[in-house]
Protein backbone atom coordinates (compact mmCIF):
# COMPACT_ATOMS: atom_id res chain seq x y z
CA UNK A 1 0.00 0.00 0.00
CA UNK A 2 1.36 3.47 -0.76
CA UNK A 3 2.08 5.41 2.43
CA UNK A 4 0.90 9.21 1.92
CA UNK A 5 3.26 11.87 3.20
CA UNK A 6 3.02 13.31 6.82
CA UNK A 7 1.21 16.28 6.79
CA UNK A 8 2.05 19.45 8.99
CA UNK A 9 -0.03 22.16 9.54
CA UNK A 10 0.72 25.52 10.99
CA UNK A 11 -1.82 28.03 12.01
CA UNK A 12 0.06 32.42 11.23
CA UNK A 13 -2.50 35.07 12.87
CA UNK A 14 -1.74 38.50 11.89
CA UNK A 15 -3.05 41.43 13.57
CA UNK A 16 -2.09 45.68 13.66
CA UNK A 17 -3.47 48.67 12.10
CA UNK A 18 -5.10 47.64 8.21
CA UNK A 19 -3.33 49.04 5.13
CA UNK A 20 -2.70 47.62 1.77
CA UNK A 21 -0.24 44.79 0.70
CA UNK A 22 -0.25 42.94 4.36
CA UNK A 23 -1.91 39.95 2.64
CA UNK A 24 0.53 39.81 -0.34
CA UNK A 25 3.27 40.34 1.91
CA UNK A 26 2.40 37.65 3.83
CA UNK A 27 1.89 35.14 1.02
CA UNK A 28 5.42 35.86 0.21
CA UNK A 29 6.85 34.31 3.40
CA UNK A 30 4.52 31.30 2.41
CA UNK A 31 5.70 30.84 -1.03
CA UNK A 32 8.98 31.27 -0.10
CA UNK A 33 8.54 27.98 2.62
CA UNK A 34 6.76 26.85 -0.43
CA UNK A 35 3.69 25.75 1.66
CA UNK A 36 0.30 25.40 0.84
CA UNK A 37 -2.79 28.11 2.15
CA UNK A 38 -5.41 25.29 3.24
CA UNK A 39 -7.96 28.05 4.56
CA UNK A 40 -7.91 31.49 5.34
CA UNK A 41 -10.17 34.12 6.51
CA UNK A 42 -9.39 37.73 7.15
CA UNK A 43 -11.65 40.71 8.54
CA UNK A 44 -11.07 44.80 9.72
CA UNK A 45 -13.30 45.63 12.42
CA UNK A 46 -13.02 49.77 13.44
CA UNK A 47 -9.20 49.74 10.99
CA UNK A 48 -7.71 47.11 13.09
CA UNK A 49 -6.90 44.03 10.93
CA UNK A 50 -7.72 40.13 12.19
CA UNK A 51 -6.10 37.62 9.74
CA UNK A 52 -5.87 33.96 9.77
CA UNK A 53 -3.88 31.57 7.36
CA UNK A 54 -4.25 27.99 7.57
CA UNK A 55 -1.17 26.26 5.88
CA UNK A 56 0.51 22.99 5.18
CA UNK A 57 3.42 21.08 4.11
CA UNK A 58 5.47 18.06 3.96
CA UNK A 59 8.29 19.41 4.98
CA UNK A 60 8.58 18.28 9.12
CA UNK A 61 11.02 21.63 9.36
CA UNK A 62 7.75 24.20 8.29
CA UNK A 63 7.04 25.55 11.70
CA UNK A 64 10.83 26.79 12.26
CA UNK A 65 11.04 28.13 8.68
CA UNK A 66 7.72 30.01 8.86
CA UNK A 67 8.81 31.74 12.30
CA UNK A 68 11.88 32.94 11.26
CA UNK A 69 9.85 34.41 8.02
CA UNK A 70 7.07 36.17 9.87
CA UNK A 71 9.13 37.34 12.93
CA UNK A 72 11.59 39.20 10.49
CA UNK A 73 8.07 40.52 8.67
CA UNK A 74 6.70 41.51 12.09
CA UNK A 75 10.02 43.77 13.13
CA UNK A 76 9.69 45.57 10.10
CA UNK A 77 5.78 46.13 9.99
CA UNK A 78 4.93 46.26 13.17
CA UNK A 79 2.31 44.12 13.18
CA UNK A 80 1.75 41.39 15.59
CA UNK A 81 2.35 38.02 14.55
CA UNK A 82 2.17 34.23 16.22
CA UNK A 83 2.61 30.82 14.74
CA UNK A 84 1.23 27.92 15.96
CA UNK A 85 1.59 23.71 15.15
CA UNK A 86 -2.19 23.20 14.37
CA UNK A 87 -3.23 19.54 14.05
CA UNK A 88 -4.01 18.20 10.70
CA UNK A 89 -7.72 18.13 10.27
CA UNK A 90 -8.45 20.25 13.36
CA UNK A 91 -11.66 22.56 12.98
CA UNK A 92 -13.07 23.73 16.19
CA UNK A 93 -16.56 24.50 13.78
CA UNK A 94 -16.85 21.12 12.54
CA UNK A 95 -18.16 19.40 15.56
CA UNK A 96 -21.41 21.74 15.27
CA UNK A 97 -24.29 19.82 13.67
CA UNK A 98 -26.41 22.61 13.62
CA UNK A 99 -26.00 26.38 13.11
CA UNK A 100 -28.37 29.02 13.34
CA UNK A 101 -28.28 32.71 13.26
CA UNK A 102 -30.07 35.26 15.79
CA UNK A 103 -31.12 38.75 15.07
CA UNK A 104 -31.54 40.88 17.71
CA UNK A 105 -32.45 44.74 17.52
CA UNK A 106 -33.60 46.97 19.48
CA UNK A 107 -32.83 51.01 19.84
CA UNK A 108 -30.22 50.20 22.23
CA UNK A 109 -28.89 47.25 23.23
CA UNK A 110 -26.57 47.82 26.10
CA UNK A 111 -24.17 46.20 28.10
CA UNK A 112 -26.03 44.73 30.71
CA UNK A 113 -28.72 43.49 27.76
CA UNK A 114 -25.50 41.93 26.08
CA UNK A 115 -24.19 40.14 29.33
CA UNK A 116 -27.66 38.48 29.64
CA UNK A 117 -28.13 37.47 25.68
CA UNK A 118 -24.70 35.49 25.90
CA UNK A 119 -25.39 34.10 29.39
CA UNK A 120 -28.82 32.29 27.89
CA UNK A 121 -26.81 31.52 24.36
CA UNK A 122 -24.37 29.82 26.69
CA UNK A 123 -27.27 27.94 29.34
CA UNK A 124 -28.13 26.15 25.91
CA UNK A 125 -24.29 24.73 25.39
CA UNK A 126 -24.21 26.30 22.35
CA UNK A 127 -21.27 28.33 20.71
CA UNK A 128 -20.46 31.90 19.11
CA UNK A 129 -18.42 31.68 16.10
CA UNK A 130 -19.63 35.29 14.56
CA UNK A 131 -21.15 38.44 15.37
CA UNK A 132 -21.73 41.16 13.20
CA UNK A 133 -23.54 44.82 13.99
CA UNK A 134 -25.75 45.38 10.77
CA UNK A 135 -26.89 48.89 12.37
CA UNK A 136 -26.35 51.14 14.55
CA UNK A 137 -27.99 54.05 13.81
CA UNK A 138 -32.14 54.55 14.81
CA UNK A 139 -31.64 50.69 15.48
CA UNK A 140 -28.86 48.79 16.98
CA UNK A 141 -29.26 45.34 15.17
CA UNK A 142 -26.55 42.50 15.84
CA UNK A 143 -26.20 39.05 13.64
CA UNK A 144 -25.07 36.43 15.88
CA UNK A 145 -24.03 32.93 14.25
CA UNK A 146 -24.40 30.18 16.99
CA UNK A 147 -23.77 25.93 16.85
CA UNK A 148 -23.52 23.45 19.05
CA UNK A 149 -23.21 19.25 18.84
CA UNK A 150 -26.30 19.12 19.96
CA UNK A 151 -29.37 19.49 17.92
CA UNK A 152 -31.26 22.62 18.19
CA UNK A 153 -34.61 23.86 16.33
CA UNK A 154 -35.03 27.97 15.94
CA UNK A 155 -38.32 27.41 17.68
CA UNK A 156 -36.11 25.84 20.39
CA UNK A 157 -33.97 28.48 20.49
CA UNK A 158 -36.30 31.43 20.19
CA UNK A 159 -39.03 30.14 23.01
CA UNK A 160 -35.63 30.63 25.13
CA UNK A 161 -35.23 33.53 24.30
CA UNK A 162 -38.11 35.11 24.78
CA UNK A 163 -37.28 35.40 28.75
CA UNK A 164 -34.46 37.51 27.89
CA UNK A 165 -36.63 39.78 25.49
CA UNK A 166 -39.34 40.09 28.31
CA UNK A 167 -36.33 41.69 30.21
CA UNK A 168 -35.25 44.40 27.36
CA UNK A 169 -36.71 46.00 25.01
CA UNK A 170 -35.68 44.27 21.79
CA UNK A 171 -36.79 42.26 18.68
CA UNK A 172 -35.26 38.85 17.79
CA UNK A 173 -35.28 36.54 15.35
CA UNK A 174 -33.71 32.90 14.79
CA UNK A 175 -33.13 31.35 11.54
CA UNK A 176 -31.12 28.15 10.50
CA UNK A 177 -27.92 29.24 8.64
CA UNK A 178 -28.73 28.33 5.45
CA UNK A 179 -28.45 29.45 1.50
CA UNK A 180 -32.28 30.38 1.91
CA UNK A 181 -32.10 32.71 4.73
CA UNK A 182 -30.85 35.24 2.27
CA UNK A 183 -32.86 33.97 -0.78
CA UNK A 184 -36.40 35.01 0.47
CA UNK A 185 -38.67 35.63 -2.82
CA UNK A 186 -41.95 35.96 -1.41
CA UNK A 187 -43.83 37.76 1.67
CA UNK A 188 -47.27 37.07 2.63
CA UNK A 189 -49.31 39.48 5.24
CA UNK A 190 -52.00 39.18 7.48
CA UNK A 191 -54.06 42.09 6.73
CA UNK A 192 -55.46 43.55 10.12
CA UNK A 193 -53.50 44.53 12.88
CA UNK A 194 -50.45 43.38 10.73
CA UNK A 195 -50.59 45.04 7.20
CA UNK A 196 -53.33 47.36 8.35
CA UNK A 197 -53.48 48.98 11.86
CA UNK A 198 -56.97 48.29 13.03
CA UNK A 199 -59.28 45.28 12.41
CA UNK A 200 -61.41 45.96 9.50
CA UNK A 201 -64.54 44.53 10.77
CA UNK A 202 -64.41 46.01 14.49
CA UNK A 203 -64.60 49.33 12.57
CA UNK A 204 -66.89 47.96 10.37
CA UNK A 205 -68.79 46.75 13.42
CA UNK A 206 -68.84 50.85 14.97
CA UNK A 207 -70.27 51.95 11.76
CA UNK A 208 -72.95 49.51 11.83
CA UNK A 209 -73.54 50.52 15.85
CA UNK A 210 -72.68 47.00 16.94
CA UNK A 211 -68.89 47.70 17.97
CA UNK A 212 -68.48 46.57 21.50
CA UNK A 213 -69.99 43.31 21.05
CA UNK A 214 -68.37 42.37 17.50
CA UNK A 215 -65.00 44.12 19.05
CA UNK A 216 -65.45 41.91 21.79
CA UNK A 217 -66.03 38.20 19.38
CA UNK A 218 -62.74 39.11 16.85
CA UNK A 219 -60.48 39.44 20.60
CA UNK A 220 -61.48 35.98 21.32
CA UNK A 221 -61.12 34.99 18.13
CA UNK A 222 -57.60 35.85 17.52
CA UNK A 223 -56.37 35.25 20.80
CA UNK A 224 -57.58 31.37 20.05
CA UNK A 225 -60.63 31.46 22.62
CA UNK A 226 -63.10 30.85 19.50
CA UNK A 227 -63.40 28.92 16.85
CA UNK A 228 -62.53 31.45 13.98
CA UNK A 229 -65.23 30.40 11.08
CA UNK A 230 -67.59 30.52 13.56
CA UNK A 231 -66.98 33.80 15.08
CA UNK A 232 -66.39 35.05 11.56
CA UNK A 233 -69.79 34.18 10.50
CA UNK A 234 -71.00 35.55 13.91
CA UNK A 235 -69.60 39.22 13.40
CA UNK A 236 -71.02 39.51 9.73
CA UNK A 237 -74.69 38.74 10.80
CA UNK A 238 -74.13 42.06 13.22
CA UNK A 239 -73.09 44.12 9.96
CA UNK A 240 -76.86 43.07 7.89
CA UNK A 241 -78.06 46.31 6.59
CA UNK A 242 -74.85 47.96 6.36
CA UNK A 243 -74.39 50.58 2.90
CA UNK A 244 -71.83 49.42 0.89
CA UNK A 245 -71.25 53.20 0.43
CA UNK A 246 -69.88 52.71 4.42
CA UNK A 247 -67.32 50.14 3.40
CA UNK A 248 -65.83 52.34 0.52
CA UNK A 249 -65.24 55.59 2.91
CA UNK A 250 -63.93 53.33 5.70
CA UNK A 251 -61.32 51.93 2.97
CA UNK A 252 -60.22 55.47 2.29
CA UNK A 253 -59.13 56.30 6.14
CA UNK A 254 -57.67 52.72 7.33
CA UNK A 255 -54.37 53.22 8.89
CA UNK A 256 -51.66 51.82 7.20
CA UNK A 257 -49.18 49.84 9.73
CA UNK A 258 -45.68 52.25 9.60
CA UNK A 259 -43.26 50.44 7.50
CA UNK A 260 -45.35 48.66 5.35
CA UNK A 261 -45.57 50.75 1.91
CA UNK A 262 -41.68 51.25 2.21
CA UNK A 263 -40.59 47.40 2.77
CA UNK A 264 -43.25 46.74 0.08
CA UNK A 265 -41.35 49.55 -2.79
CA UNK A 266 -37.93 47.37 -1.12
CA UNK A 267 -39.08 44.20 -1.00
CA UNK A 268 -40.34 44.42 -4.73
CA UNK A 269 -37.32 46.42 -6.32
CA UNK A 270 -35.26 43.31 -4.38
CA UNK A 271 -37.56 40.72 -6.82
CA UNK A 272 -39.99 39.73 -3.88
CA UNK A 273 -43.53 38.82 -4.88
CA UNK A 274 -45.63 40.41 -1.96
CA UNK A 275 -49.55 38.93 -1.04
CA UNK A 276 -51.88 39.47 1.82
CA UNK A 277 -53.74 36.50 3.13
CA UNK A 278 -56.72 37.39 5.29
CA UNK A 279 -59.41 36.41 6.94
CA UNK A 280 -60.96 39.65 6.57
CA UNK A 281 -62.86 40.74 3.67
CA UNK A 282 -62.25 40.51 -0.24
CA UNK A 283 -63.85 44.16 -0.68
CA UNK A 284 -60.82 45.84 1.27
CA UNK A 285 -58.22 43.68 -0.23
CA UNK A 286 -58.40 44.21 -3.65
CA UNK A 287 -58.36 48.09 -3.01
CA UNK A 288 -55.14 47.31 -1.10
CA UNK A 289 -53.42 45.39 -3.75
CA UNK A 290 -54.21 48.03 -6.60
CA UNK A 291 -53.18 50.65 -4.36
CA UNK A 292 -49.95 49.46 -3.15
CA UNK A 293 -49.11 47.41 -6.02
CA UNK A 294 -49.23 43.79 -4.59
CA UNK A 295 -49.07 40.89 -6.19
CA UNK A 296 -51.61 38.74 -4.70
CA UNK A 297 -54.87 39.06 -1.93
CA UNK A 298 -56.78 36.30 -0.67
CA UNK A 299 -59.91 37.11 1.34
CA UNK A 300 -63.31 36.05 2.10
CA UNK A 301 -66.18 37.58 0.11
CA UNK A 302 -68.44 39.54 1.59
CA UNK A 303 -71.85 39.03 0.34
CA UNK A 304 -73.07 42.71 -0.83
CA UNK A 305 -76.79 42.59 -2.71
CA UNK A 306 -78.89 46.05 -3.72
CA UNK A 307 -76.01 48.28 -2.32
CA UNK A 308 -76.14 46.44 1.25
CA UNK A 309 -74.49 43.45 3.52
CA UNK A 310 -76.52 40.78 3.29
CA UNK A 311 -74.92 39.75 6.81
CA UNK A 312 -73.43 36.21 4.57
CA UNK A 313 -70.43 35.10 3.21
CA UNK A 314 -70.19 33.35 -0.07
CA UNK A 315 -67.57 31.29 -0.96
CA UNK A 316 -64.73 29.17 1.24
CA UNK A 317 -63.80 30.53 4.45
CA UNK A 318 -60.28 31.72 4.67
CA UNK A 319 -59.55 30.47 7.73
CA UNK A 320 -56.14 29.05 9.46
CA UNK A 321 -55.64 26.06 7.59
CA UNK A 322 -56.39 27.78 4.11
CA UNK A 323 -54.21 30.83 4.54
CA UNK A 324 -51.56 27.93 5.11
CA UNK A 325 -52.65 26.21 2.04
CA UNK A 326 -52.72 29.48 -0.13
CA UNK A 327 -48.95 30.10 0.68
CA UNK A 328 -47.97 26.59 -0.71
CA UNK A 329 -49.86 26.96 -3.72
CA UNK A 330 -48.63 31.11 -4.20
CA UNK A 331 -45.18 29.53 -3.68
CA UNK A 332 -45.64 26.49 -6.12
CA UNK A 333 -47.06 29.02 -8.32
CA UNK A 334 -43.75 31.25 -8.59
CA UNK A 335 -41.78 28.71 -8.83
CA UNK A 336 -40.54 28.80 -4.83
CA UNK A 337 -39.93 26.52 -1.70
CA UNK A 338 -41.76 27.69 1.37
CA UNK A 339 -38.17 28.03 2.54
CA UNK A 340 -37.78 31.46 0.59
CA UNK A 341 -41.53 32.63 2.00
CA UNK A 342 -41.87 35.33 5.10
CA UNK A 343 -45.22 34.86 6.03
CA UNK A 344 -45.94 38.10 8.90
CA UNK A 345 -48.89 38.05 11.10
CA UNK A 346 -50.23 38.37 14.65
CA UNK A 347 -53.59 36.62 15.44
CA UNK A 348 -54.64 32.45 15.98
CA UNK A 349 -55.49 32.00 12.56
CA UNK A 350 -52.04 32.88 11.17
CA UNK A 351 -50.16 30.53 13.33
CA UNK A 352 -50.06 27.40 10.52
CA UNK A 353 -49.09 30.28 8.12
CA UNK A 354 -46.18 30.99 10.37
CA UNK A 355 -45.13 27.70 11.12
CA UNK A 356 -44.84 26.94 7.64
CA UNK A 357 -42.68 29.86 6.02
CA UNK A 358 -39.39 29.87 6.21
CA UNK A 359 -39.11 32.64 8.49
CA UNK A 360 -42.44 32.98 10.35
CA UNK A 361 -42.81 36.71 12.37
CA UNK A 362 -45.50 37.18 15.13
CA UNK A 363 -46.07 40.92 14.78
CA UNK A 364 -47.00 42.32 17.79
CA UNK A 365 -48.68 38.96 18.41
CA UNK A 366 -50.38 37.03 20.47
CA UNK A 367 -48.52 34.80 23.41
CA UNK A 368 -49.66 31.73 21.95
CA UNK A 369 -48.65 33.11 18.06
CA UNK A 370 -45.24 33.84 19.27
CA UNK A 371 -44.52 29.94 20.38
CA UNK A 372 -45.25 29.09 16.31
CA UNK A 373 -43.09 31.70 14.66
CA UNK A 374 -39.30 32.37 14.45
CA UNK A 375 -39.57 35.77 14.54
CA UNK A 376 -41.02 38.12 16.81
CA UNK A 377 -41.74 41.59 16.31
CA UNK A 378 -43.54 44.11 19.13
CA UNK A 379 -42.48 47.62 17.28
CA UNK A 380 -44.89 48.91 14.74
CA UNK A 381 -42.55 49.35 11.93
CA UNK A 382 -43.03 46.69 9.39
CA UNK A 383 -39.83 47.88 7.93
CA UNK A 384 -37.82 46.43 10.54
CA UNK A 385 -38.53 42.48 8.93
CA UNK A 386 -35.52 43.61 6.31
CA UNK A 387 -32.85 42.87 9.40
CA UNK A 388 -34.36 39.59 9.45
CA UNK A 389 -33.48 39.26 6.04
CA UNK A 390 -29.68 39.54 6.57
CA UNK A 391 -29.81 43.48 4.93
CA UNK A 392 -27.45 45.92 7.17
CA UNK A 393 -28.51 49.35 7.91
CA UNK A 394 -25.90 50.91 4.96
CA UNK A 395 -28.06 48.40 2.14
CA UNK A 396 -31.12 49.47 3.81
CA UNK A 397 -30.17 53.68 3.26
CA UNK A 398 -29.18 52.38 -0.27
CA UNK A 399 -31.97 50.67 -1.04
CA UNK A 400 -34.14 54.12 -0.15
CA UNK A 401 -32.72 55.94 -1.88
CA UNK A 402 -32.93 53.99 -5.30
CA UNK A 403 -36.81 53.46 -4.20
CA UNK A 404 -37.15 56.97 -3.43
CA UNK A 405 -35.68 57.73 -6.96
CA UNK A 406 -37.58 54.99 -9.00
CA UNK A 407 -40.52 56.44 -10.86
CA UNK A 408 -44.17 54.71 -9.67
Amino acid sequence: MLELPHRYQVHVHIAGEDRPGILSKALESVVECEALVVDIKQFVFSGLLNLSLLLESSDSEILLQLEEKFAAYSKRSGLKINVYPWRPGYRPEAPYCHRLVITVLGRRIGTIAFLELTRTIAELDINIPRIEQLDYGDYHVLEIVVGGKQLLTNVDVLNALLKFKENFDVDIAVQEDTLFRRNKRLIVFDADMTFLQCEVIDELGKLAGVGDQLAAITHKAMSGELDFTEALRERVQLLKGLPVEKLEELFERIPLTPGAEDLVRIVKHLGYKVAIVSGGFQFFIDKLKTKYGLDYGFANQLQIKDGRVTGELEGDIVDARAKERILESVAEKEGLLVQQCVAVGDGANDIHMLARAGLGIAFNAKPIVQKHAQAIISTSNLELILYFLGISGNELQELRQVVKRKPG
